[in-house]
């Protein structure tokens, strides 16, 4: 569990928000779970999510799920996902996003489609 305020809960320097970024605070597994970020999405009409970071089996797939049955729809990059544990929770993350919640793509699939390259 992170905290507010402590060294582990704050986002990388490669990451640092931007003007007009938004931020909002996750407090569980699922970032949709007591947060703001299901009117924050729905205010501004949006309703594809695209989903990276870590760890695919827990917080990912946990916001994915519940994003799914709030009906955003959502895209899950393996290629930018990783999990917790064995190998084998990745193979298992992807197969219950391909086959019951959402699509799974690449990070080169996804951003060709837009006609543009990943960044290394």
């Amino acid at each position: 569990m992170l905290a507010r305020g402590g060294w582990d809960y704050e986002i990388v320097d490669a990451l640092t928000p931007q003007p007009g970024d938004l931020r909002v605070h996750k407090t569980r597994y699922s970032a949709f779970f007591n947060s703001q970020l299901d009117s924050t999405l729905r205010s501004r009409g949006i309703r594809n999510i695209v989903f990276v970071g870590i760890a695919s089996n827990v917080c990912v797939e946990s916001t994915l799920r519940d994003g799914f049955h709030l009906e955003y729809f959502g895209v899950m990059l393996e290629d930018a996902t990783h999990h917790l544990g064995p190998p084998e929770m990745q193979a298992a993350s992807v197969y219950n996003v391909e086959k019951f919640f959402g699509w799974i793509s690449t990070a080169a699939d996804f951003c060709g489609s837009f006609g543009q390259s990943p960044k290394e």
